[in-house]
Order: structure tokens, then sequence, then C-alpha cells
């Protein structure tokens, strides 16, 4: 009924992200897609819901120190093309330590989400204890650029920062933007992360990240901007 999600970048990988302007985003999509012969992936729309404990101390690791830290999160994808027609998300722990990210993913039916968050200890260990609250949902666009198995550049757009309610997040219902209240905030610009196993990434890709790109966390600064939330006086993503 769970299986784990796909992909060895997926897992165990580096990465760096891009923070772009819309036209020089646009132009780095046209370079990428000459890596799938010029062919432009269709876009999907996605929904991820973040938790955290009482007083926020995972958010407060993401705005402090956003290269050691850890987060728990759902995705839905509008079109899931795995669905086979059951309301299903991915529950995901990302842990980010120095440049390194390993993520533990599996496949959840929607109508489950509620029991295996608060038992889930043996199908992801690190969200063992209980006490994980919805706090934060951010909607976006990716268009997906993969023609190696070593590595996978990702482009968002449209991202945008939402309150979210417990009873919404842990229905039985799929999310969407449509049921969403309205976002708080607008992200203006691109996020383009370089996702890759540490070899054959494409001298013009890894060229783009020479001194190391300037952090960007959407759950960091989803909670800065939507619930101006701050660790030790320090807000920001």
């Amino acid at each position: 009924m769970l299986s784990f999600a796909e992909g060895e970048v997926t897992k165990l990988r580096r990465e760096f992200k891009l923070v772009l302007e819309e036209k020089t985003a646009a132009a780095l999509g046209t370079r990428l897609s000459l890596e799938l012969e010029g062919h432009l992936p269709s876009p999907t729309r996605i929904v991820s819901v973040y938790f955290d404990r009482p007083g926020g101390p995972l958010a407060a690791r993401a705005l402090l120190t956003p290269e050691d830290c850890l987060k728990v999160r759902t995705k839905e994808y509008s079109p899931d093309r795995g669905a086979d027609g059951e309301a299903r998300v991915v529950l995901e722990v990302k842990r980010e330590r120095h440049g390194l990210t390993q993520k533990r993913r599996v496949w959840v039916p929607r109508s489950d989400l509620g029991r295996v968050l608060r038992g889930g200890a043996s199908l992801l260990p690190l969200i063992a204890g209980g006490s994980l609250s919805p706090v934060l949902a951010v909607t976006y666009t990716r268009h997906v650029y993969q023609s190696s198995q070593a590595w996978r550049a990702t482009v968002d757009q449209d991202i945008r920062y939402h309150r979210i309610a417990p009873e919404q997040a842990l229905s039985q219902l799929a999310l969407s933007v449509e049921r969403l209240e309205p976002a708080q905030w607008v992200e203006p610009r691109v996020v383009v992360e370089v996702k890759h196993l540490g070899h054959e990434l494409p001298e013009w890709l890894a060229s783009l990240n020479p001194g190391g790109a300037p952090a960007y966390s959407k759950f960091a600064e989803g909670m800065a901007k939507v619930h101006a939330f701050a660790a030790d006086g320090v807000a920001g993503g």
C-alpha cells in the first residue's frame, strides 16, 4: 500500500539553488531543454505542506542554520501520473547537512495520512514522537529537466505561500491551490534547484555555482512571510 518514491538522485544527493529573475530563468530553461533534445517538459502543479512541532524548532533551524536542518512535508502533484485514481500524497523527511541532502519518502493514501503522521516511526524514523502539526502550505509550478540518472534540474515558478489549518491538511480531499486560502505572499522570482550525485554534472551547469549560490528555503521563506516567524530575532529565508 505504501512504497518508496523514485530515484537515487532523490534519496541522497548534493544540490545548489539559483534564485533568478524571470527573463534569466527563461534563458536557462531554453539551455536546459537542449539537454532533452529541445523538448520542453510539461509543467506540474505542486502543493506542499510543511509540519513542525510546538514552538517551531524545525523552522528555527531552517532559518538559523540552513546548512544543517530537517524538514517534514507532504507533496501533492497535479497531474499525478502514478496515482491510479486514488488520492495520495508523498510524505517526506528531508535532511540537509553541509551540502549533502538526504530524503526518505513514502507514498501515502490521503485517507491514511493522519495515521501515518501519528505512528509512522517504522516508516520514517526521523518523525518518531508525534506532535507534528501543519504550519505552512506552499504552491508552485515545476518543470523538471532530466536526461541522466546522475543529475536533475527543477525550475519552480509562481511560488505562493499560504496559511493551512490542520483539518484541511489532513482531510480526505486532495489539496489544490483553489482549495487553499489566498496566498499571503507571492514570490516574484524563479527558484532553480540543481540536484546531482557529485559527478557527471555538465561543465556549463556546474559553472552556474562557482562560489556557492545563496540559500533559498521555501520553508524558511514561507514561515517568515506568512507567520513573521523569527528565531533568536532573525527572520528571513
